[in-house]
C-alpha cells in the first residue's frame, strides 16, 4: 500500500512542477510579444523560438513523466486491491476516483497539445489535473488506503460504470477549464494593458470550440455510464432506478449538458455565454462528484 501512496505523491509534485512550468511560459510569451511589439531587438529570444519553446518542452516532459507516474500509482493500487478484494479497479474509493480523474484530465490535455501543439492550454488543463491530485491527498488517511471493498461493489461492473463515468468528468473537466481560458483571452483582449497576455493564449475561437468537443466526449460517456449505473442498481439492489442523490445528480448534470448541446446546436450559444455555462457545468459535476459524496446521504454514501 505505501508503493501506491508514495507514487501518488510523486504525480502530485510532478503535475504542480508541469502547472508552474506552464504559467511561466505563458507569461514568457507574453514578454516576448511586448518585446517585439516595442521593437526591442531582444524580444525574440523570448518567444516560440527561444526561452519560451525551451520551457514549454521542459513543461510537456514533466508532464508525461508525471502521467506515467500517475499511471504507475494506479496499476499498483489495482494489485493492492485485487490482493485485499480480489478486484482489480483502483478507483473503488474517493481517493482513487480523483487519482484516476487527474490521470485522465492529463492523458486528455496530452493528446490535445500533441494534436493541436497549443501549449498554453496546459496553464489551465494541467492546473486541474494538479488541483485534483491535492484534493485527493487532503482526504483523511483512511479515505486513502486500499481497504476490502464493501460486497456491492465487489463486482465486475465497477470497471465499467465508474471509469465511464469519471472519464466523462475528466472531459467536462477539461472543458471547465477551456472556459475559464476564454473569458481569460476575451478580458485580457478587452484591456488595454494586458493585450500582451492576449497573444500568448488562443484565439477565442479555437478555445471555444475545443470546449465544445470536450463536452462532445463527456456526454455520451457519462449518459453511458448512468445506464451502466442503472444495470449495476438492478443487479445489486433489485431496481433500476432509486432516486438515490448521486443518481439524482448524476441525471441533473447530464441534462445541463444536454442543454448546452441543443443551445449550441439550436440557438447557436457560443462564446462568452458557452464557457460560462461550461464553467457552470464543471461546478455542478464537482458537486455530483464530490458534495453529494460528504454531504448527502444515500445508496452511494460508501463512493
Amino acid at each position: 500500500m505505501m508503493k501506491s501512496l508514495f507514487l501518488f505523491d510523486m504525480t502530485f509534485w510532478l503535475y504542480l512542477a508541469a502547472f508552474v512550468l506552464y504559467v511561466v511560459y505563458v507569461f514568457v510569451r507574453r514578454t516576448g510579444s511586448q518585446l517585439v511589439a516595442a521593437g526591442h531587438p531582444g524580444g525574440e529570444s523570448f518567444e516560440d523560438g527561444g526561452w519560451a519553446s525551451q520551457i514549454g518542452q521542459v513543461a510537456t516532459i514533466i508532464t508525461i513523466f508525471g502521467w506515467m507516474v500517475n499511471t504507475a500509482a494506479l496499476v499498483a493500487r489495482a494489485m493492492e486491491r485485487m490482493a485485499n478484494s480480489g478486484t482489480f479497479a483502483p478507483w473503488s474509493n474517493q481517493f482513487e476516483a480523483m487519482a484516476y480523474v487527474s490521470w485522465a484530465i492529463i492523458l486528455g490535455y496530452v493528446l490535445l497539445e500533441l494534436r493541436y501543439r497549443i501549449k498554453t492550454i496546459g496553464a489551465f488543463v494541467v492546473g486541474l489535473g494538479f488541483i485534483a491530485m491535492g484534493a485527493a491527498s487532503l482526504l483523511p488517511y483512511r479515505y486513502q488506503t486500499a481497504d476490502p471493498l464493501v460486497p456491492a461493489l465487489n463486482s465486475y461492473w465497477i470497471y465499467i460504470h465508474v471509469s465511464v463515468t469519471l472519464t466523462s468528468y475528466a472531459a467536462f473537466a477539461m472543458a471547465g477549464g477551456l472556459g475559464v481560458m476564454y473569458l481569460f483571452r476575451e478580458r485580457a483582449e478587452r484591456g488595454g494593458a494586458a493585450s500582451g497576455l492576449a497573444a500568448a493564449l488562443p484565439d477565442l475561437e479555437t478555445i471555444d470550440e475545443l470546449g465544445y468537443k470536450a463536452i462532445m466526449v463527456g456526454f455520451p460517456l457519462l449518459a453511458f455510464g448512468i445506464i451502466l449505473g442503472a444495470m449495476w442498481a438492478n443487479y445489486a439492489w433489485g431496481g433500476y432506478w432509486s432516486w438515490d442523490p448521486k443518481e439524482t445528480w448524476s441525471l441533473i448534470v447530464w441534462l445541463i449538458y444536454g442543454a448546452y448541446i441543443h443551445a449550441r446546436m439550436n440557438r447557436g450559444w457560443e462564446g462568452r455565454r458557452a464557457a460560462l455555462y461550461a464553467i457552470f457545468g464543471f461546478l455542478m459535476v464537482i458537486f455530483c462528484f464530490w458534495g453529494v459524496n460528504f454531504l448527502l446521504s444515500g445508496l452511494h454514501a460508501y463512493a
